[in-house]
């Protein structure tokens, strides 16, 4: 095979690997932002567990407070009763008390149901909080995989870099021009494999002369459709099949 060539299909092998490295360090920083997801899913439920707590146990404590001012007044009208003088004071009174007793009575109610609440969301709490911990020793042990893989594709990438500059050094400063040019131009590979009389970049034709010189690759060709250079891979030969045996008679 020609030398310029051989150098092309190497630079084209070598950018092709650069890409996919430059790719795949790009991606880090978009993968750790997909593995924050669970974290802030279990974190903001967290919060609005903690949330609804501290509004329960301001509940709860109201209504302790309210507990207290009502059975303080009906401590003070109990101690008044010695002071009423007629039936109708006293069914009056009586009726006062009774009414800041159910009054009680309702909100204590209201008090242990707002207990239960609290004990429910004190569980959350916790399981919020076993998630979130769980959620952050996954996040940081992805981000340690992901940087150690960063920092090695990192690496990997700079050899690949001074291989390339070897392979570009060493080419024809034409056939490097145009192969730069056919690469931005097509986006992809300026340098394909003909196959059956194909340009397999193209999938267009070559002429049967043309294919015979590709094939022999002393000269570097082109392909006259899409202009990626071309070559030709002469393909293993075919395995021997072995002879069967003759039946015995």
């Amino acid at each position: 095979m020609h030398e310029q060539l051989k150098l092309l299909i190497e630079l084209q092998s070598l950018d092709s690997s650069i890409l996919s490295m430059d790719e795949r360090i790009e991606q880090v920083p978009r993968q750790i932002s997909q593995y924050k997801a669970p974290l802030k899913e279990a974190t903001e439920s967290l919060q609005k567990s903690k949330a609804k707590y501290d509004s329960l146990v301001k509940k709860k404590k109201d209504k302790d407070l309210k507990v207290d001012e009502a059975q303080d007044k009906i401590n003070k009208l109990k101690t008044r009763s010695g002071d009423i003088k007629t039936n109708k004071e006293f069914e009056a009174h009586k009726k006062e008390i009774e009414n800041f007793e159910k009054s009680v009575y309702k909100i204590e109610d209201e008090i242990l149901a707002a207990m239960e609440d609290i004990e429910t969301y004190e569980k959350s709490i916790k399981e919020d909080e076993a998630k979130v911990k769980k959620a952050e020793g996954e996040l940081k042990q992805i981000e340690s995989q992901l940087a150690e893989e960063q920092s090695k594709l990192q690496g990997e990438l700079e050899i690949s870099k001074a291989k390339r500059n070897d392979f570009a050094s060493r080419l024809d400063k034409d056939f490097l021009n145009q192969y730069m040019v056919t690469l931005k131009r097509l986006g992809d590979k300026a340098v394909v494999e003909t196959k059956n009389e194909i340009c397999l970049g193209c999938n267009t034709n070559i002429p049967p002369q043309l294919y015979n010189d590709i094939r022999k690759s002393e000269r570097i060709y082109t392909c006259f459709y899409c202009k990626r250079f071309l070559y030709f891979i002469e393909p293993a030969p075919a395995e021997d099949k072995p002879q069967e045996s003759p039946p015995v008679s």
